[in-house]
């Protein structure tokens, strides 16, 4: 258990944010009435605190508490997912998804593609492992998934492949501008200039 805040303790609050901010663009697809009551729900179920971290962290416990958030986080996406599928079909939110992953630069290179993705997307605390490296060169990067740790959560609530299908949909929005290929073969990520 760590005793002081470090630079990973700020990286994996900075991935809770990045999914609260995609939460809240999904949220836009809704009406606002129905916007807002489910932000309220999710914020009464699984709160979020935003802030400075030193300020909001509970600094006798980090590592449990930055958990705790990255279980919330991964709660609060999942259930507003299932709920937008009873209004919209899978195609329009992964469209959505693909649109936000348009704002932001996932790279130029196969290397810093994968980066990328390890910096933003909450795959659960470092010592969790759940990406792993099969092949790096300058032109191809293979990975695949070791642990998926959204299974657990995602499957209270709909299909947790949908979470897979959604943020591979967000990440080749974000390379779409660069001239990085990306694509999954049978249960391997292949990112390829």
């Amino acid at each position: 258990m760590s005793l002081f805040l470090g630079r990973i303790h700020y990286i994996m609050y900075e991935k809770i944010i990045f999914q609260e901010d995609i939460l809240e663009n999904l949220l836009k697809l809704l009406d606002e009435e129905k916007s807002a009551k489910l932000k309220k729900e999710l914020d009464r179920d699984f709160p979020i605190e935003r802030g400075e971290l030193e300020d909001i962290i509970d600094t006798s416990n980090i590592h449990g508490w930055l958990d705790s958030r990255v279980v919330r986080s991964e709660n609060r996406l999942a259930r507003a997912v299932s709920i937008l599928l009873k209004d919209f079909d899978l195609e329009k939110i992964k469209n959505k998804f693909f649109e936000m992953g348009k704002n932001y630069n996932g790279g130029k290179t196969p290397f810093e593609a994968f980066t990328f993705i390890t910096s933003k997307f909450l795959d659960g605390m470092p010592c969790d492992h759940a990406l792993a490296i099969l092949k790096n060169d300058k032109d191809e990067l293979v990975f695949t998934v070791t642990r998926d740790v959204h299974e657990s959560i995602w499957k209270n609530y709909i299909d947790p492949q949908n979470y897979w299908i959604l943020r591979d949909n967000f990440i080749s929005g974000s390379l779409e501008s660069s001239n990085i290929k990306f694509e999954k073969i049978d249960e391997k990520y292949i990112l390829r200039k």
